[in-house]
């Protein structure tokens, strides 16, 4: 899951108020609320990106309308959503998402956009008045990395196009970068590129091996590559000239655990646990609900078009892996690792790109540094 930089944190503390009056509040309301949605509002795509975990391209059959689409923001409101990013495939290729967004915002929840850039330039002053909290592009090296990794010859010069327009209309900008061993050792030129055209903020993860990405051998890094990344990572951030971040489903619980995860004037954060079905959901473009996108399809909890949005979020056996964790079903080294009620075996899709559990994850920094000693 993918935000721009940015200090606002869902669930922050409000400052002032009456704490019985918090509390009651607080004992009142449900346990998990979904504050946090990430929402692919058509699988159409005009890249088609080497390392896409969706196999995006062309739009489902059966996508939701106009109407269904207004009905479940309405929804989603009503649950405490507090954030709706709207993500695809390239959600610019959907008509009507301009529509979508005046209703989000007019709902009272953050609006942002994920996009892979390519349609920004054309549509920038139709952005610029959607009132976006801030616009990702999804960067993945300089030019000729990128573009091969996407398959658009010219893709990066249009994205930085788009970006430079949206500055123009001081909308925040900021960039994530999914990183895997084309782009692993040109992380530098990513951070120099990103900081030279204005974007305010940079997210990095890793590719995982879903969709085409899991179709290739060679493309996602090796745990083994992790404490490199690590040390690439905190030289950058040490420069201080982006807000940086590292995303859920990447390095865990070394001693740089709060550098990598909090971002320049952040509170001090740590992995604390996949929040798919405790504070995050994830909504596909034919209604079907999972805990965050980046799940595979078995992780599917049900359908809008079948059972409203709360039915499903409100179910008891819903997000099983999440809501009805317990320390045992920790698999594999994760079994041993003291951090194991913190963490609970990291991101979940990642851990199930690699594994048929969901709380046995390679890819962590305190595991690698643990095999690696004598």
């Amino acid at each position: 899951m993918s935000r721009a930089g940015g200090s606002r944190e869902p669930g922050a503390e409000r400052p002032g108020g009456d704490d019985h009056a918090a509390r009651a509040e607080a004992a009142a309301a449900p346990p998990w609320v979904p504050r946090t949605c990430v929402w692919e509002i058509t699988l159409a795509c005009n890249a088609k990106c080497e390392h896409c975990g969706s196999t995006a391209g062309v739009a489902r059959p059966a996508e939701l309308d106009t109407a269904e689409v207004l009905a479940l923001i309405e929804q989603l409101a009503d649950l405490g959503c507090e954030s709706v990013t709207l993500s695809g495939g390239e959600p610019l290729l959907r008509e009507d998402w301009p529509v979508l967004a005046r209703s989000i915002g007019g709902s009272g929840m953050q609006l942002e956009l994920i996009t892979n850039g390519l349609l920004v330039e054309k549509q920038a002053e139709v952005i610029a008045a959607a009132g976006f909290f801030a616009v990702t592009f999804s960067v993945d090296g300089p030019a000729a990395i990128h573009d091969e990794l996407r398959g658009v010859p010219g893709g990066l010069d249009r994205l930085l196009a788009g970006a430079a327009e949206l500055v123009k209309r001081d909308v925040r900008i900021g960039a994530a970068t999914q990183v895997n061993r084309r782009n692993l050792d040109h992380l530098s030129e990513i951070h120099d590129l990103l900081f030279t055209h204005g974007f305010d903020g940079w997210q990095v993860q890793l590719t995982m091996a879903h969709g085409r990405a899991g179709e290739q051998d060679d493309l996602c890094v090796d745990p083994t590559e992790l404490p490199r990344l690590q040390a690439i990572l905190i030289q950058l951030r040490e420069q201080q000239a982006l807000f940086m971040q590292a995303a859920d489903n990447i390095v865990y619980m070394s001693r740089f655990e709060l550098a990598l995860r909090t971002g320049i004037g952040q509170r001090a954060r740590f992995w604390t646990g996949c929040g798919a079905g405790l504070s995050v959901v994830g909504i596909t473009s034919d209604g079907t609900v999972r805990g965050c996108l980046s799940l595979p399809a078995s992780a599917d909890e049900g359908n809008v078009r079948e059972r409203s949005l709360a039915a499903i979020w409100q179910d008891p056996e819903a997000f099983a892996y999440n809501r009805r964790f317990q320390i045992d079903q920790l698999a594999g080294p994760c079994r041993e690792c003291p951090f194991g009620t913190i963490c609970r075996g990291g991101c979940t899709s990642q851990a199930l790109s690699v594994d048929d559990s969901p709380h046995s994850n390679p890819y962590c920094l305190w595991r690698v540094t643990q095999q690696a000693e004598p």
